[in-house]
């Protein structure tokens, strides 16, 4: 929807407006329809609009918003959005989906509203039942940030899947939020330098997890968890909302086919046009199925597609627009793409790509953009139901440890399937369960950061796993909700965002998300043998869902995870002149990774020597060092 930043100092007074607004501007791109600048006094208990404002000396913080506009498209939905009195002063970045009733409820108490936006809705809520009654009414995606002058406070929220980002810096009585790490390279308090000590994580997973940045000194705030400053400086950060603890229950899916209905017909709230993002996959198939049906008009769906028929979901993307019947435009996403979007993507997450598909994702953003300013998804599904291959994996290891422990021979310290398979199975489920997670292996680790023990990054994962209640795979779904979920959201987020549009997740539903909790274990992934055991295996609530809609052989076939043919790629020639010319010398210079084992898979490569393990080493080199080069300059 939007983007925000804000800066407050513990010190009083002297707020750099400058900054602020140079902040602001590092993450218009996510609001191009409205900005507001707001500055705040908490020692004399007053906020104004900071064109309103002389003596910037006599400032303690000040917002910044830059506003894409979804609901109420009116100037009652501009933000900073303030209380009647400018004591209370609000910014939002995302969708309420039950504000109209929120609002039926406060109008029928007495309280007034300027406009339809869910924004005031929040306020209204805020003033009416305090924050903590506040956020226990919002359903929907959202960080969000309501500073209080008269109680000396700011508290930020990010909403209970990290759908929406929010990140926070702190120190010596300075603390800056923003929907973007880039906005902090903005302020001159801020020295920008890259935390080696999470570099393994960043290659191992491709992310790092939780409250973690390849930024020094910068935290995501985790996803369900608040934030409290106050004008002395001190910071408490506490979590109110966690994935309710699994329980057998009675399957009905009848009764889950209707809640995600209805999760998608809640998330269509708007009043500018809207569309789906249909990869193919049976989740996004069902997530456009019923948009489609609840939609007035034809609905609009916007797919990836490749030259590359071993990877492209055409057919099936075909197949699953036909029975919607929407107007399906596919997007042909090539090397040249490929060349063009690396580096524009690198500098929209923040960060290294963690996944090839990202800059695919990138350019149907772009393309939808010229037609819709909101997309549904079907992410989410595969975290909550169990649909990735190492769920079913963990079920077979529950069931048989002894041919997992076995299988300890053949991983190796290689970088492949094999160790991520059985790499320390020998050890325990739980090691076994980080490793699955991995995208690479230890001897990825190994090459590219000489010295480094890849092990730290598995027990800060482990340490995480600790602490989440149950075992198998109903702990694991949790595990991956709180970790590889929010990356691949954020994802959605940054690319979708840098072209103006909103990106909404039915499948995050909390109604949903609780009926997925309590579906037997059996109904998430079991340990089934013979043929297509892992399709059959995995996701077996939703893959009956999506037979009764599309036929058996679309539910169960083989998932191919939107995959980007990335060896073909590096040696286009418009690829392989960037690798050469300037993202090869840019390492060397660098310094973070070792230049001589990246160069020797270059060659490997363009010899036809080339394994995958040369195409992963490249992919995590060349994105880690984009970023990096872009930090330094700013």
């Amino acid at each position: 929807m939007c983007g925000f930043v804000g800066c407050f100092h513990a010190s009083g007074g002297g707020l750099d407006v400058p900054a602020l607004r140079r902040m602001l501007a590092a993450v218009r791109h996510r609001g191009p329809d409205d900005e507001g600048l707001h500055g705040l006094s908490f020692h004399r208990r007053e906020s104004l609009p900071l064109d309103q404002i002389s003596e910037a000396r006599e400032l303690d913080g000040g917002f910044g918003f830059a506003r894409l506009s979804i609901q109420d498209l009116s100037a009652a939905g501009h933000q900073p959005m303030t209380s009647a009195d400018g004591k209370v002063v609000l910014v939002f970045n995302g969708e309420i989906y039950n504000a109209g009733e929120h609002r039926e409820t406060l109008r029928a108490q007495g309280v007034e509203f300027r406009g339809h936006s869910d924004t005031e809705v929040i306020l209204r809520l805020y003033e009416k039942h305090g924050w903590q009654g506040m956020l226990d009414r919002l359903e929907g995606m959202y960080a969000l940030a309501i500073a209080d002058v008269r109680a000396g406070v700011v508290r930020v929220a990010r909403d209970p899947f990290g759908i929406k980002p929010l990140y926070y810096w702190n120190r010596n009585g300075t603390l800056l939020i923003a929907s973007e790490m880039k906005a902090f390279l903005e302020h001159p308090a801020f020295q920008a330098e890259v935390e080696t000590e999470y570099l393994a994580e960043q290659l191992l997973f491709r992310h790092t997890a939780w409250d973690r940045t390849l930024l020094r000194g910068v935290m995501q705030l985790p996803p369900g968890h608040t934030l409290e400053w106050r004008r002395d400086g001190t910071l408490a950060r506490r979590r109110f909302w966690s994935l309710p603890d699994a329980e057998d229950g009675v399957v009905d899916l009848c009764q889950l086919r209707a809640r995600l209905r209805g999760a998608v017909e809640s998330q269509l709230v708007s009043d500018v046009p809207l569309g789906t993002q249909l990869s193919g996959g049976i989740d996004s198939s069902l997530v456009t199925l019923d948009a489609a049906r609840a939609s007035a008009e034809r609905l609009r769906t916007f797919s990836i597609v490749f030259e590359n028929d071993a990877v492209s979901e055409d057919a099936w993307i075909s197949q699953a627009a036909r029975r919607a019947g929407v107007h399906s435009h596919r997007l042909l996403f090539t090397a040249s793409d490929f060349a063009a979007g690396f580096e524009k993507a690198v500098w929209h997450l923040d960060g290294p790509p963690g996944n090839p598909n990202t800059l695919a994702l990138q350019l149907l953003a772009r393309e939808a953009g010229r037609h819709v300013k909101v997309l549904l998804t079907g992410e989410g599904c595969d975290e909550l139901f169990a649909g990735y291959n190492r769920f079913y994996y963990t079920a077979l290891q529950q069931a048989w440890p002894g041919v997992f422990k076995a299988g300890v021979q053949f991983a190796g310290s290689g970088r492949g399937r094999w160790w991520r398979l059985f790499g320390r199975a020998g050890e325990s489920l739980e090691h076994q369960m980080v490793i699955s997670s991995a995208y690479g292996a230890s001897g990825l680790v190994g090459s590219l950061l000489p010295g480094v023990d890849p092990e730290m990054a598995i027990t800060a994962r482990l340490d995480h796993l600790s602490g989440i209640p149950g075992a198998g795979v109903r702990r694991q779904v949790r595990y991956e909700a709180e970790t590889y979920l929010p990356d691949l959201l954020l994802r959605q987020d940054k690319m979708t965002m840098a072209h103006g549009v909103e990106c909404r997740v039915p499948f995050l539903d909390r109604s949903l998300a609780a009926a997925a909790r309590r579906l037997p274990l059996d109904w998430l992934a079991r340990p089934c043998l013979g043929a297509n055991a892992r399709m059959r295996g995995t996701k077996r609530a939703v893959k009956q869902l999506a037979q009764d809609e599309f036929g058996r052989a679309f539910a169960y076939r083989r998932k191919r995870g939107f995959d980007v043919p990335l060896a073909e790629f590096f040696l286009h020639s418009e690829v392989r002149g960037r690798v050469e010319e300037e993202w090869l010398p840019a390492l060397r210079d660098q310094g973070f990774l070792d230049y001589r084992a990246v160069e020797k898979e270059w060659r490997s490569l363009l010899e036809g020597r080339g394994t995958g393990a040369a195409v992963e080493t490249l992919w995590v080199a060349m994105g880690l060092t984009a970023w990096v080069k872009m930090i330094k300059k700013s």
